[in-house]
């Protein structure tokens, strides 16, 4: 899949990444949109920021799309399902992606 990084500058990295694969509490959704804010492009800027001169972070939060797998233990959602969502912040494989 595509994921697009955000380095400090801002610059914006279009990468190869593998789908991810969902934790048994977790949804992975085929991306359909994603907002962009500009808190998400500049916060790398941020002096508080841990680690933006050593990583580009995939900061994309506000989801909507299909659902594409589901976790072990995640009964409410099935693949197709049309879902809106909000990734968990600052963790790997956010919104600016073809899956998160």
């Amino acid at each position: 899949m595509k994921e697009a990084l955000i380095h400090r500058g801002p610059k914006v990295e279009i990468i190869d990444s593998p789908v991810p694969e969902p934790g048994p509490d977790q949804v992975v959704t085929k991306v359909i949109v994603s907002d962009l804010r500009p808190s998400n492009v500049f916060q790398p800027q941020l002096p508080a920021w841990s680690g933006a001169s050593a990583a580009a972070v995939n900061q994309g939060d506000d989801i909507a799309g299909i659902v594409h797998s589901v976790g072990s233990n995640v009964y409410e959602f099935r693949p197709g399902d049309r879902v809106a969502a909000f990734h968990q912040m600052m963790a790997p494989h956010g919104s600016y992606a073809e899956y998160a």
